[in-house]
């Protein structure tokens, strides 16, 4: 619940514009080819110390290293999922927190993640969250323990352990068909995502969480 309020909290009190561009076919949320854009806000001040651009064979990715943290990154957008219902990135994962599992509090740790914030409002919070787990197997469905009702975060493993760790792997989800099936939706007529936040956590096992992160967007196809 804490940080999902947080997490909240911080969208609603960033009032940005949306530096997001939209190329037709699909909606960029960031390649990392720049400096970290001042578009990020992190939970606490020094989330720059935390999530990095590195540049790796003429190509700039965003790095992040968490050594018994529970920082994040958020970034306000404004993106219909009907328009845009498939979400694209790809990750790679250097070390996962010893233990790792996103279904209770105690080991509420990931070594990658990327979550859409579907409801901005303080008090009825809402999100999807995509993670890379250290224990929990791929394609698991679960829930955040810190979402308390009416609050609300479904996670979707789409990565488990180290049998891809220190590979890239590309990612392509249909997020409207998970919000669909996650609310029991038949028919979506608009729907917007407010926010990407990404989070490479370490806090509640203590230990320490490394990945990289490179070329978020949403597209039509």
């Amino acid at each position: 619940m804490k940080f999902i309020l947080y997490m909240t909290t911080l969208l609603i009190s960033i009032n940005i514009s949306h530096p997001n561009t939209n190329y037709g076919d699909q909606y960029i949320v960031d390649q990392f080819n720049e400096p970290l854009s001042t578009s990020w806000k992190g939970r606490y001040d020094d989330y720059e110390s935390i999530y990095k651009i590195n540049t790796e064979e003429d190509n700039q990715i965003l790095s992040a290293y968490s050594t018994d943290s529970d920082n994040f990154i958020i970034k306000q957008i404004e993106v219909d999922i009907v328009e845009y219902p498939y979400l694209n990135w790809r990750w790679r994962a250097h070390t996962l927190p010893v233990g790792g599992d996103e279904s209770t509090k105690e080991k509420c740790d990931v070594s990658a993640s990327i979550s859409i914030v579907l409801n901005k409002s303080r008090l009825l919070p809402k999100s999807i969250k995509y993670s890379w787990s250290t224990t929990l197997e791929e394609n698991n469905i679960t829930e955040s323990p810190f979402a308390i009702w009416p609050s609300r975060c479904d996670i979707r493993v789409m990565e488990s352990g180290e049998e891809n760790k220190g590979k890239w792997v590309n990612e392509k989800i249909n997020i409207l068909e998970d919000y669909k099936r996650f609310y029991n939706k038949k028919n979506v007529n608009s729907k917007s995502v407010h926010a990407i936040v990404i989070m490479t956590d370490s806090d509640n096992t203590s230990t320490i969480a490394v990945a990289d992160y490179d070329d978020i967007y949403f597209s039509k196809n």
